[in-house]
């Protein structure tokens, strides 16, 4: 039987709200001022400046529910946004004012990572503007259409009259209520604090766009750059109107997960991350090689200033065979290094290697067609 480890959310949490800090854009929309606040951790700021993966979250939820991806991804070299979008009360006035953020942060190249709710303003936001930017979608536990969930708004115009706290609580009962592994259990504790973060327009808002019956039309993009993730113990939303997601991209990368839950980019972030960054890849984008080596570089420089400084530290303080063991180790983990190094500059060789015998063959092909 499959043994569940704690993520240790509340811990983890905490140690990255003092590394990462929240950053705000305030823009019109509307005639009205509207403010996001969202994590921008970006890895190599020579390589990754002008492309990110842009992440939006569904009806529960804040920037700080992809906190996981941010630290997993940007540890690789990959520019992570996670984004917290303010009340809008209708998909169009949402996707105008993502536009308009998307404009503000001046990037070239954008991939888009959408969870449930956030899924379909993702490909609610290309079918209305085509947005020659996006690069790929990566969309989890997500849905095509609305109209199932009509009923979830009963308010309707009355949504202004509706308090607060029966907002989260509605919201809150959509939340597994029975026994669940340990790892969602943690990642619902997790989610019930965000929601109690909430304010009244962000709650009703979001809720309001969310009842809205309405259904993604189809749109040109290639299906080959769509990754959808399906958690298959997910709660909230039926299994079936999630599948429709595939059906709709019919050539794209399907991924199922064992479990996850609603939220499984906290209970199950490794499998999540793991998606993603091979997702990034097929994509064409692969920071890891840039950053590889320029990790080996620096160890070595400080390898050989601990070389240094040991040397003569233990020359004074040290006995003759201190040193030989400090010398032992320290030629040890060089030795580590450069081998990592040399096999990495061999799968480069071998790369170009492959490359080359393609272009000879292709000639070849060519040069009997023309004989021919």
């Amino acid at each position: 039987m499959t043994k569940f480890e704690p993520n240790n959310l509340e811990k983890t949490y905490k140690s990255f709200q003092e590394e990462v800090a929240i950053n705000k854009i305030s823009l019109i929309v509307e005639n009205e001022e509207k403010v996001y606040q969202y994590y921008d951790s970006t890895g190599l700021s020579n390589n990754s400046t002008n492309e990110a993966i842009i992440m939006l979250h569904g009806v529960p939820g804040k920037c700080q529910v992809f906190y996981q991806q941010i630290v997993a991804l940007t540890s690789r070299g990959y520019r992570v946004i996670s984004v917290e979008y303010p009340p809008f009360w209708t998909l169009f006035s949402f996707c105008q004012g993502f536009h308009e953020f998307l404009n503000l942060l001046e990037i070239e190249k954008i991939h888009l990572f959408g969870l449930g709710f956030g899924g379909y303003l993702v490909m609610k936001y290309f079918n209305s503007t085509n947005d020659k930017r996006i690069k790929s979608l990566i969309l989890c536990n997500s849905f095509v259409s609305t109209r199932s969930f009509a009923k979830f708004n009963k308010c309707g115009g009355m949504i202004s009259w509706v308090p607060v706290f029966w907002l989260k609580r509605k919201l809150l009962k959509t939340f597994p209520q029975k026994n669940v592994l340990l790892p969602i259990a943690e990642a619902i504790d997790f989610m019930v604090e965000i929601v109690e973060k909430l304010d009244y327009e962000e709650l009703a808002s979001r809720i309001t766009m969310f009842g809205y019956e309405d259904e993604i039309k189809d749109f040109d993009f290639d299906p080959k750059k769509v990754t959808v993730i399906n958690s298959m113990d997910s709660n909230f939303v039926p299994r079936k109107i999630r599948e429709k997601v595939a059906n709709k991209f019919p050539n794209c990368k399907y991924a199922k997960i064992k479990f996850g839950g609603d939220f499984p980019q906290l209970s199950n972030p490794q499998e999540i991350n793991m998606h993603l960054i091979v997702h990034l890849r097929n994509n064409g984008w692969n920071p890891d090689q840039i950053l590889l080596k320029n990790q080996i570089k620096l160890k070595n420089n400080i390898i050989e200033q601990s070389n240094s400084s040991a040397t003569s530290s233990s020359s004074d303080n040290s006995s003759d065979s201190e040193q030989d063991e400090i010398k032992k180790k320290n030629s040890f983990v060089h030795q580590k290094l450069i081998f990592s190094q040399r096999k990495e500059e061999n799968e480069d060789e071998n790369e170009n290697e492959k490359k080359k015998l393609n272009r000879n063959e292709h000639e070849k092909e060519k040069e009997k067609e023309k004989e021919k």
